[in-house]
């Protein structure tokens, strides 16, 4: 929960209306194919502006002028070589750990800071907003647009479950996180085939595509196989790296641009993992140093830290729980504005204190599509804001988690404990290594405050891989989060 989120009391889920009255056969400007779209190209840009600004304010842009000119300069250019240039092209960075990227309709394309740590090239960089940059030239958002016959596209949602709780069904059903436009696999190897193309328009190594590819697999095995963020919401069409391969063999291309040594030195001080400031989770406990407070949720919940709010999900996926901000500025006014919202009734409420905190606290319920809701909540003041905390699950669930939502909402108290304040985020370093070395011997000789495996992944060494020297390498410092690799 980043401390921007005192200027985001509400954010509001973007729900762009798609006119849907003739649908029509066009040709695809990227592929050459007909295609069958119910959704104009102003329509798509207007969705993806209005899916931008929306995106802006909730995951939040990362804090590096420089930095994001340099994103958007590479990814202009790649942009005026692709079949769409007229479009409104916009590259951004997100203030996101993990390893992630992704295109919104119409022109507006992120990476996540945490994918800007791994690349080691402005190649691979070129890659992944080739890639990004076709799933919108093919306009594979429209396509599954008009396949589900989809009047409104929402393409933020989960982190953001009030006003009006219409969410609910994607969190209760779906689980937590970003759930933007999930791509097939023939999405998928289209935009492979697209980036690579618009990669050597431009003249850039295409082995950066294959070395990218590699990144993502080798990530992917460091966490025990479960599948990276990008991968979730763009699935393997079949052994990507053998199919770079296979382009880069058949381009009869030997080298291009690299631009090794100067990507580098362009993120040399990125934040790497989790920024302390946003709070994070430890000893069983949520705690936010600049806002000074803690609470827990129930032992073995799945939780995320999401830039607007932190949430928790049951293990059996059937009850949530979210801490976010109230609207006004004491909470009775929070909880009138809450429970004033249409389609929510009140079924009591009461002021008290919490901890030491003024707070009033409630009982709701929400009758929508999927059924009847009921749900506690707590609107407590502290630090001059006041932070909603609420518990919701269907209705004839409410009597197995009413004792739960009641202990978590409790404990909500001030944090000050000074080992948790004024933690210094984990950094990227560069070093270059006088001498031929390991990467055993780099991680003795420099170390990192990460993994020595977290070392190999950011620089994209195999097992046994030596350094040559001269060679400029990454390394990790800064304390960060406990336990944040």
């Amino acid at each position: 929960m980043s401390s921007h989120l005192r200027h985001l009391r509400y954010p509001r889920l973007v729900l762009a209306t798609c006119l849907v009255s003739l649908g029509a056969c066009a040709v695809n400007p990227a592929t050459g194919g007909r295609m069958f779209s119910l959704v104009s190209e102003g329509q798509e840009i207007e969705m993806g502006q209005q899916a931008m600004a929306e995106v802006d304010a909730t995951m939040g842009l990362y804090d590096d002028p420089e930095l994001q000119a340099y994103v958007d300069s590479v990814g202009q250019a790649l942009a005026g070589v692709a079949e769409r240039p007229e479009l409104p092209w916009t590259f951004k960075i997100v203030d996101d750990p993990v390893i992630n990227a992704f295109a919104l309709p119409g022109g507006p394309v992120y990476l996540a800071r945490g994918i800007m740590a791994h690349f080691n090239s402005e190649a691979e960089m070129a890659s992944v907003l080739g890639h990004e940059i076709g799933h919108i030239t093919a306009r594979h958002s429209v396509e599954q647009i008009t396949r589900a016959q989809l009047m409104q596209i929402g393409l933020v949602a989960s982190t953001v479950l009030v006003p009006e709780l219409r969410p609910f069904g994607d969190a209760l059903g779906g689980g937590l996180g970003m759930l933007f436009l999930k791509f097939g696999r023939d999405d998928e190897s289209q935009s492979d085939e697209l980036g690579f193309r618009y990669m050597m328009r431009l003249g850039y190594d295409p082995q950066g595509a294959v070395d990218m590819f590699r990144i993502l697999e080798r990530q992917r095995d460091t966490s025990g196989g479960s599948i990276p963020e990008w991968q979730s919401t763009h699935p393997d069409p079949g052994n990507r790296v053998l199919a770079a391969e296979q382009r880069v063999a058949s381009s009869q291309v030997d080298g291009g641009i690299v631009r090794r040594d100067e990507y580098l030195r362009r993120i040399e001080g990125i934040m790497f993992g989790n920024d302390p400031d946003q709070g994070f989770f430890v000893e069983g406990r949520f705690v936010h140093p600049e806002f000074r407070l803690q609470f827990r949720f129930p032992e073995g919940w799945t939780t995320r830290n999401a830039p607007t709010s932190v949430l928790a999900q049951s293990p059996e996926r059937d009850a949530v729980m979210q801490v976010t901000l109230g609207e006004g500025d004491t909470p009775e006014q929070a909880a009138d504005a809450f429970f004033d919202q249409q389609g929510i009734e009140r079924l009591g409420s009461r002021s008290r204190t919490v901890n030491g905190l003024p707070a009033v606290q409630g009982t709701f319920r929400v009758t929508g599509q999927q059924g009847t809701l009921d749900g506690q909540v707590l609107f407590v003041r502290h630090s001059d804001l006041v932070f909603r905390f609420m518990g919701y699950t269907s209705t004839s669930r409410m009597g197995t988690y009413a004792v739960t939502f009641e202990q978590a909402l409790e404990s909500f108290a001030p944090m000050n404990e000074e080992r948790w304040i004024n933690l210094e985020p984990k950094r990227i370093e560069l070093v270059r290594v006088e001498t031929e070395m390991t990467a055993e011997r780099f991680f003795q000789r420099y170390p990192s405050t990460v993994s020595l495996d977290t070392i190999r992944l950011i620089n994209g060494w195999d097992a046994g891989h030596v350094i040559p020297a001269g060679t400029l390498v990454k390394r990790v410092t800064g304390e960060g989060v406990p336990g944040d690799e």
